[in-house]
């Protein structure tokens, strides 16, 4: 077992590497003496209790890395017990494991968490509280339905382009609406169609109808019977996931209402609810970035300085950042060239200057951080002059 509080020296802490899996979390203790200490702990809540009876929280340091699926309210509990929770980059923890051995376990990986505890002071603090924890679930969890959603909607595409030919996409502009899915739904292949004419002529027009007559009709077969099958469950499939969608952007605007930091966004154009609850779920506590460099490199927006030999110094792209945030920030800057003169100026200037595409909104990206990072810390809402030229 590890040291007693009172046998700590001044400025000594524990290391302890979090390894997060789906049912269990592999701990490695590391003592300010050397000692190491290993436990599998199952993902239960009294695995809280458990840390607590092993460690002191003012002299312990917790390295966790992928908290985001799998652990996210024990770590939620440990930062209310008074332990300072540091976030470790799979790519460091990676490295260091790689350093010491080519063989690969849960333990390795767990040591590697806490030995990067050692090494790497200044690694970013966890820190978010109830609220940021909600937007941060409601946020991921509709992200993953809008990928869900778009699966089944090529999907049905492809099943439309089947039972309708290439005509289906004539008939209505786009076949995310109600009116359009409803339509699919009740005639789910041009033979259907053929079947209703005057009630297919009333929803879609003569005009369009033209269109379906001189497409013509499929001869009657088995598999035309089970691409009507097919469509109809992807349809049903498809409304209930965007019920889903709508219920969760609800929630998460009634949550985001009563967020100040998501109100602060919402002044900056192109912000809504959505966009600012995801882009600080991925902040967490504006905080635990003690400057706009430290969250500039967080996102990935800000390179690295690169010298060998008698080599001048130039810059290169971070390995180590937040994918999800710097993905966020991209969206951000893409309707900021929309929406923004000033953003747009900036845009082409760098185009102008002989940067790509992705190095001018790698930029963008940078500039717009800084004015976020500005505006969370000095609790100012977004003013047209504080834009960086």
């Amino acid at each position: 077992m590890l040291k007693q509080e009172n046998e700590y020296r001044e400025g000594e802490r524990t290391a302890v590497g979090i390894d997060p899996c789906k049912e269990f979390l592999q701990l490695a203790i590391l003592s300010p003496d050397g000692k190491q200490e290993f436990k599998k702990l199952p993902l239960l809540p009294s695995i809280t209790a458990e840390i607590v009876r092993s460690t002191v929280p003012e002299r312990t340091q917790i390295g966790i890395e992928s908290y985001g699926s799998y652990g996210k309210l024990f770590v939620f509990e440990l930062l209310k017990k008074g332990y300072d929770v540091r976030e470790v980059n799979p790519s460091i923890s990676q490295k260091l494991t790689d350093l010491i051995t080519e063989d690969h376990s849960d333990c390795l990986d767990a040591v590697s968490i806490a030995k990067a505890l050692v090494l790497i002071p200044d690694l970013p603090k966890v820190s978010f509280t109830e609220k940021k924890l909600m937007l941060a679930k409601l946020s991921r969890l509709r992200k993953r339905l809008v990928k869900d959603l778009n699966g089944y909607l090529n999907r049905l595409h492809i099943a439309l382009t089947e039972s309708y030919g290439a005509v289906y996409r004539s008939l209505f502009q786009t076949i995310f609406t109600g009116k359009a899915l409803g339509y699919f739904e009740r005639y789910p292949t041009i033979n259907d169609a053929f079947s209703q004419r005057k009630k297919v002529i009333a929803i879609i027009g003569e005009e369009k109808w033209a269109l379906l007559e001189q497409a013509g009709q499929w001869e009657k077969s088995i598999y035309l019977g089970l691409l009507k099958i097919e469509i109809r469950c992807l349809i049903r499939i498809i409304k209930a996931l965007q019920a889903s969608k709508k219920e969760l952007e609800e929630k998460l605007k009634e949550v985001g209402a009563e967020d100040e930091d998501v109100k602060l966004l919402k002044s900056f154009p192109g912000i809504d609810y959505i966009t600012a609850a995801t882009l600080l779920s991925e902040i967490g506590n504006i905080e635990r970035f003690e400057k706009e460099g430290c969250l500039s490199s967080y996102c990935g927006v800000s390179p690295v300085m690169w010298q060998s030999g008698t080599a001048k110094v130039k810059t290169k792209r971070r390995k180590r950042y937040s994918r999800r945030l710097k993905g966020i920030l991209y969206f951000i800057s893409l309707s900021q060239i929309r929406l923004n003169p000033e953003s747009k100026d900036y845009y082409w200037r760098k185009r102008r200057e002989g940067k790509t595409h992705w190095q001018a909104m790698n930029a963008l990206s940078r500039q717009l951080i800084k004015i976020i990072y500005y505006m969370l810390k000095n609790r100012e809402c977004y003013q047209r002059e504080t834009v960086v030229h």
